[in-house]
């Protein structure tokens, strides 16, 4: 699928290697194209540059827009590149925190267009976060996430656009409760990192926090929700210690010379180490209980609700299987192996509830 990435900064050069690696055709465009060239070069092999002018739109399937947050530039880029996008392309925003619906309502054909946001580094993070705006097409967010699926990532769909969506919602609720603690002097900041880093995060790669409700006894949880909900920081003024740093341009950390780089590489090579570990959760995890609550996935020509989940299988198993063909060294040929774990994982998948059509 011939694809665009439009816009050259910091998150364009791994968005563009995470769609080569899914066998798109990526062309990097921007207003400099100076910029473009050096952005493909980063997104390695195979990623071309081009002006941002027709042509390079023209056999484009899907373009990703990731230029600076801000909704006015945003949509005076859709107005730009809106006469040179085909009948079939979809656009899709890169944004972390904008109303996809707003942003839609600018866009060319508001049914072809989504959030695809991914998280730095894009091409090893193992989600992609797919935001369904007020207008967008249920063949849209299938279509991003077979897509996800073929990058090899799980694709998180939040089915409404609310603010922060799902990854920075929860982010965020951490960072205010961090900030809380070290406000009110309860612990450091190296004390709460810690808490996270090494407590919170190893537990919750192998069980997110409602698969560690369970394993620790719904009773349990209960009460001390109980306990603690009515406690847990709710003032807004807690961005202000935030908008303090920025506007100051002091960090919570003294970094020496080099050491944000470092911790930055060691950031992704845990994520990469974590492959094995997410694959393996969710081969062993069972299906969610939803409690009535909206589904995602529609149900395929059978009435059943398995077509995507088989796509997904089958997407991976091509994938597994193109990794075999090409006697790749050890490293990709176990992420081969991990990528038929999840095809298993979407095989063996209970076929998702529709939901009531007054969830609709």
């Amino acid at each position: 699928m011939p694809a665009v990435v439009l816009g050259t900064g910091r998150m364009a050069p791994g968005i563009a290697t995470a769609l080569a690696q899914a066998g798109s055709r990526v062309t990097v465009a921007g207003r400099s194209l100076d910029r473009a060239i050096q952005a493909a070069e980063l997104a390695g092999e195979g990623v071309t540059a081009r002006a941002l002018e027709p042509g390079t739109f023209r056999e484009a399937r899907l373009v990703v827009e990731t230029v600076t947050e801000d909704l006015e530039v945003k949509t005076q880029v859709y107005a730009l590149i809106a006469p040179w996008l085909g009948r079939d392309t979809v656009l899709a925003t890169n944004t972390s925190a904008l109303s996809i619906s707003a942003l839609g309502r600018a866009s060319p054909r508001p049914e072809a267009f989504a959030g695809l946001h991914f998280l730095y580094p894009a091409d090893i993070t193992a989600v992609v976060e797919i935001i369904a705006g007020e207008a967008t097409a249920d063949e849209t967010v299938a279509a991003l996430s077979d897509l996800a699926v073929a990058m090899g990532k799980a694709p998180i769909v939040a089915r409404r656009d609310v603010p922060g969506f799902v990854w920075n919602r929860l982010q965020h609720a951490l960072l205010r409760e961090a900030l809380w603690l070290v406000d009110k002097q309860v612990a450091d900041i190296a004390t709460v990192d810690a808490a996270v880093s090494d407590g919170l995060a190893p537990r919750w790669l192998a069980a997110g926090p409602f698969a560690t409700a369970d394993l620790g006894g719904m009773g349990t949880w209960s009460r001390v929700a109980t306990e603690i909900f009515p406690h847990l920081a709710s003032d807004p003024g807690l961005a202000a210690a935030l908008d303090e740093h920025a506007r100051s341009g002091t960090t919570f950390y003294q970094w020496g010379a080099g050491t944000q780089p470092d911790v930055a590489d060691l950031r992704s090579r845990g994520i990469q180490m974590s492959r094995e570990v997410t694959v393996e959760r969710r081969r062993l995890t069972p299906a969610a209980r939803h409690g009535g609550s909206p589904q995602t996935a529609a149900a395929g020509p059978g009435g059943d609700g398995r077509a995507p989940l088989a796509r997904h299988a089958a997407a991976l198993r091509s994938i597994a299987d193109a990794l075999d063909a090409q006697r790749l060294p050890e490293e990709i040929a176990r992420t081969s192996g991990q990528l038929r774990l999840l095809a298993a994982r979407y095989e063996d998948a209970a076929a998702p509830a529709l939901p009531e059509e007054a969830d609709r």
